[in-house]
């Protein structure tokens, strides 16, 4: 039994768009290499005819290095600042903040836990029965 199905998630239709996005993705990054690729080359023929090749090659691989150093900052910035929302909304949940007080209750009223328990059995098996 899938998690996603017990929440009524279509899978195979997340599955088809995913796939989608995700060939567009590596169509998107090839052609963009890709342009990286040609806009280099053209920069080292341009340079190459004011300095020697050997300088506008160094040139042009010290500039794409600066480039991929500033865009590897940026990731770890963004990266970092998506780990602190994630975190704040993980302790400022209402779950979170509920499930405490919930197994608390739980531990001393252990006869209502179970019935608890049970009912929600219940419930997800008549749901799963009526998908077969």
């Amino acid at each position: 039994m899938n998690v996603a199905r017990l929440f009524g998630v279509d899978v195979p239709h997340l599955k088809r768009r995913g796939g989608l996005a995700a060939v567009a993705a590596a169509i998107a990054v090839v052609t963009a290499v890709l342009a990286v690729g040609f806009a280099a080359f053209a920069g080292h023929i341009a340079l190459s005819r004011r300095f020697d090749p050997e300088i506008a090659a160094l040139i042009v691989a010290g500039s794409l290095l600066l480039i991929a150093l500033i865009a590897l900052v940026v990731a770890r910035l963004v990266l970092n600042k998506a780990q602190r929302e994630m975190k704040a909304a993980i302790s400022s949940s209402a779950a979170v903040a509920f499930a405490p007080t919930a197994l608390s209750l739980a531990s001393r009223h252990t006869r209502l836990a179970a019935v608890v328990a049970a009912v929600g059995v219940g419930f997800w098996l008549a749901r799963n029965a009526t998908r077969r």
